[in-house]
């Protein structure tokens, strides 16, 4: 009970699944799909049909470079509202959550009043942050730390 059995992996994996799905948002976050004629390239140089979003704002009247969540080169298009149908913004009251894989730059700080992200790309030289939470319900960016150093191996 409560082990993951060969069929759950299965369908884990298999892309466009419920559960597949639900993984990849955990993982990734929200993403948007990009208006026909539009991609960027990651920071791979893969061209990408959809962007990570900012899934703690509302996206509403917005661009998809000012709703984009990263450093890709974004374009200046308004996102349709209907595109963000699907889109569930976390709540400005929602406990405090804390995220990685987003690969920020320049000085730590809260994302949202309850949404902080500790990934500074410190496996490319960038930052190990951390935050010190004392279980307030609004985080602020005095309570980030960090050492600015990269944790490439010596010798």
């Amino acid at each position: 009970m409560g082990r993951f059995t060969p069929d759950f992996l299965a369908m884990a994996e298999d892309a466009g699944s419920e559960l597949n799905l639900a993984i990849e948002n955990v993982l990734k976050g929200p993403e948007l799909r990009l208006p026909s004629g539009h991609s960027i390239l990651d920071k791979a140089n893969h061209k990408r049909l959809s962007v990570r979003i900012k899934w703690y704002e509302d996206g509403t009247g917005r661009t998809y470079r000012q709703h984009h969540l990263g450093s890709d080169e974004v374009p200046e298009v308004l996102i349709d509202a209907c595109d963000l149908a699907t889109v569930e913004t976390y709540p400005p009251n929602a406990v405090p959550v804390f995220v990685g894989h987003y690969w920020l730059t320049g000085t730590p700080a809260p994302l949202a009043a309850n949404v902080a992200c500790t990934d500074y790309s410190v496996a490319r030289g960038g930052k190990l942050v951390a935050y010190r939470w004392d279980d307030e319900s609004e985080l602020s960016a005095d309570k980030f730390h960090w050492a600015a150093r990269s944790l490439k191996s010596e010798g």
